[in-house]
């Protein structure tokens, strides 16, 4: 593994190459300790094998005099470098990777939809970097976490107002929402109409069934 004095780091991690993007501590850091939250977060190409490789390849700690940052694997290619065969670089921007992280982000909201859910903690579940996980999930759904977040737990709320055996609030909290004002906003900007309004029309719709008007001789 590759050390230097804490303060000779600092200097080369501080240092700008060129115009490169820069390589700072927390980069470095990530590098070191294979941090695959980081992954899809930056790239780093090495000078000494041309080759560019995600944060959390195991391949040996390198010189970070040789390490050049790149915040696409695109950009790292055309410079030259060509993907790691350890780390597989090129296969987290492929599109099969991305549905697969959004695949376990979406289950995991669904199945925890009552409970608090941020970026953070989808972070720390699946391990990956929040960034990275938000690209991945508004590029294969359309949506971001949370947005989808909020539309599970309407469509939950929806099946629950179809009785009358919860309150509005109480309907709110069953389905992860703490205040009842911010549900009911929230119902209101993905339905049109308020969770109120929108129970009193299903009522309405069962108790006058629209009549047939077809008058058969």
């Amino acid at each position: 593994m590759y050390t230097t004095h804490p303060n000779q780091a600092l200097s080369l991690l501080t240092s700008n190459l060129d115009g490169v993007i820069i390589l700072n501590i927390e980069q470095w850091i990530a590098i070191r300790d294979n941090d695959k939250t980081y992954d899809g977060s930056f790239y780093y190409a090495l000078t000494t094998t041309k080759t560019v490789c995600r944060p959390s390849c195991t391949a040996r700690t390198p010189n970070p005099e040789h390490v050049i940052i790149y915040k696409s694997i695109d950009a790292a290619i055309r410079e030259g470098f060509r993907p790691c065969t350890r780390c597989k670089a090129d296969q987290i921007d492929w599109k099969g990777y991305k549905e697969e992280v959004t695949k376990d982000a979406a289950a995991y909201i669904e199945e925890h939809y009552q409970e608090t859910i941020s970026l953070h903690l989808l972070s720390e579940i699946l391990q990956k970097n929040p960034y990275y996980i938000q690209r991945c999930f508004k590029a294969i759904k359309g949506t971001t976490p949370l947005n989808y977040l909020h539309q599970i737990r309407i469509e939950k709320a929806k099946q629950l107002l179809l009785s009358e055996d919860l309150s509005v609030t109480e309907t709110g909290f069953e389905t992860g929402y703490n205040d009842s004002t911010h549900f009911s906003l929230k119902f209101k900007e993905l339905t049109g109409v308020s969770p109120t309004e929108y129970r009193n029309q299903l009522f309405l719709e069962t108790r006058n069934p629209p009549q047939n008007s077809d008058h058969s001789p």
